[in-house]
């Protein structure tokens, strides 16, 4: 008699594992979606990671870019803005389009971001 499992308290412990895992799961989550997408020592079009002195110069816009990203999007905004053409041969309509498909997703993450359902995954995760 001294073998028998005591089957209540095993459920107990599988949901705790289980919990574990979920909870587990969901910091990876969130880790990955904050550090990767919004990471301030990267460019927030390219990826490309900040030199220290770049990574704390002062940026003026929403978004983070390296130099390079930054000239970008400084002529999309110009083009947008005043309507006129662009001088560079390969700023054509699928290039204006990429800068708009891309602020649209900069858009997307930032409502997702602040939609009541990923606060309350926050608040899950850091209650636990």
């Amino acid at each position: 008699m001294s073998k028998i499992i005591d089957l209540e308290k095993r459920l107990q412990q599988e949901q705790k594992k289980k919990v574990k895992v979920d909870k587990a799961k969901k910091l990876e989550f969130i880790r990955k979606f904050l550090q990767c997408k919004r990471c301030l020592a990267r460019c927030s079009m390219c990826g490309v990671q900040f030199d220290p002195q770049e990574m704390y110069k002062r940026y003026y816009g929403p978004y983070r870019f390296c130099s390079s990203c930054q000239e970008e999007y400084d002529e999309y905004r110009r083009v947008k803005d005043s309507g006129e053409e662009t001088t560079i041969y390969y700023h054509n309509q699928e290039w204006l389009a990429l800068w708009e498909n891309w602020l649209d997703y900069q858009e997307s993450l930032k409502k997702y971001t602040e939609s009541p359902e990923f606060i309350e995954l926050l608040r899950e995760v850091d209650w636990q």
